[in-house]
Parts: C-alpha cells; structure tokens; sequence
C-alpha cells in the first residue's frame, strides 16, 4: 500500500494543492459574507492587537487560496525528483518540507499585508470592502505596479517562478533543512514577482471575491502559462494606462 502510494506522489501533491487552495476560497467565502452583513458597523480606529492578529489570519488564508495554486508546477516537480530519489533508494525528502517553507514567507507577507491595512483603515482610506476610497491613492497603487511589471528585478523573480527545473538546479539543497530553504528561496522570489500585485487588492477591494480571483488567475498565467516577460509587460503598460486615468480623473474632480 505504502509502495503504492509514493507512485502516486504526484496526484497526492496536486490533490493537497486542490484541497487546500478550496478550503481557503470556501473560507474567503464565507469572511466576505460576514463582512458584507456588518458593513455598517464602524470599525474601532485604532485597532487593538486582536483586530491586527484576525487580519493577518485572513491575509494569510487569502495568500494560500491565491498563490498556492502558482507553486503547483513547483511542488509537482520536488515530488517527481524525490519519488526517483526512493525508486534509487538515495535519501528523499516530503514535499510538505519544501511547501511548508514556501507558506511561511507568504505569512510573513501576511503580516505585513495587514499592517498596511490597519495604516489605511486608520487614515479611513478603505471602505468597508477595504477596497481604497481615495482616487490618487488608487492610481498611484495601479501605477507603481503597472511600472515594477517592467522592471529587471520583476524579470529576475519571474524567470525563476516560470523554470521550476532552473530553480532547482541552481538552488538545490540536500536533506529535511535543505528543502525548506528551497522553500524559503522560492517564496521570496514568489512575493518578489507578485507583490506589487498584491497591493492591488485595496484598489478593487479584498473582500470583492471577483477582483481576488482575476489576480490570482493573472498570476497563475503569468508564472505557469506564459513562457518569458511579455505578459507581464503587456499588464504592466496597461496597469500604468489604467491607473494615469484614475490619477488625472482625481486630481480633476
């Protein structure tokens, strides 16, 4: 049973990233719901530490929902080199090892995420969909990531997320340690290629389910799908357009 099983590393890995990534939209689901009823409600300004440790929470289950699915090639090929690893018998690793590393730097970003939101709710620049009241800073937030998607460092970190293979080959580490530094390594690159993305959240709203999944598919063609730049680049003129219109249109009303 056992030998069975590890044969089918692949589907178990593509079947955790399923249910995983389904859990997180059910739950995201269910939070935007909940706010949508106590949408009149003030919020307390300034939060207290509970608030801060619940938007973080909701930050993080928002990350997995949206980016685990990217990290599926990724995880995909870890499996497939540890199972010829066992067929070798040479030492293998669990995926959980590489993907838990992964997790952790999105949390990290989770944290930091909510930060900013408390700054913004404090400055009362969300609404109660935390989605940005103030046109400039909308602009300003379409614009900064319109032009960081033409960048060299938006390159860099996306030819690493686009390669799963190059990855691996340059960043190789051996052992339990070795695969969540692996994972570490390639969440930094994930949060350096998206991150920018990620703020566009308080422009549509991080409770407007719809806007938070045409992000996260952007991203899962960008880093899966498209092969080299010019999706990005392609998004990242039209971001620029798109949040120039916001800018003149505020500064104009």
């Amino acid at each position: 049973m056992l030998e069975r099983l590890l044969k089918r590393d692949r589907l178990i890995v593509l079947g955790g990233v399923v249910g995983l990534s389904g859990l997180a939209w059910l739950e995201l689901w269910r939070h935007a719901g909940a706010m949508a009823m106590h949408a009149a409600m003030p919020h307390p300004v300034p939060w207290r530490p509970p608030d801060l440790g619940a938007a973080a929470l909701m930050w993080a289950v928002m990350m997995v929902a949206m980016m685990l699915p990217a990290a599926a090639p990724m995880l995909l090929l870890f499996a497939t080199m540890q199972r010829k690893r066992r067929e070798q018998a040479q030492p293998a690793t669990p995926t959980g090892c590489f993907a838990a590393g992964y997790v952790l730097i999105w949390l990290a970003w989770s944290g930091l995420a909510a930060g900013l939101q408390w700054a913004l709710q404090a400055l009362l620049l969300l609404s109660p969909h935390l989605a940005t009241t103030s046109g400039l800073l909308g602009g300003g937030l379409l614009v900064l990531a319109g032009c960081y998607q033409l960048t060299p460092w938006k390159n860099t970190c996306l030819t690493h997320c686009q390669s799963p293979l190059g990855f691996f080959l340059t960043r190789w580490r051996e052992g339990t340690w070795g695969a969540f530094r692996m994972g570490l390594h390639h969440g930094a690159y994930c949060v350096g290629c998206c991150w920018a993305l990620m703020g566009l959240l308080f422009v549509g709203g991080t409770m407007n389910l719809v806007w938070v999944a045409a992000i996260a598919v952007f991203v899962l063609l960008e880093k899966a799908v498209a092969r080299g730049p010019w999706l990005s680049r392609a998004a990242g003129l039209a971001l620029v357009g798109w949040g120039l219109y916001l800018l003149q249109t505020a500064l104009h009303s």
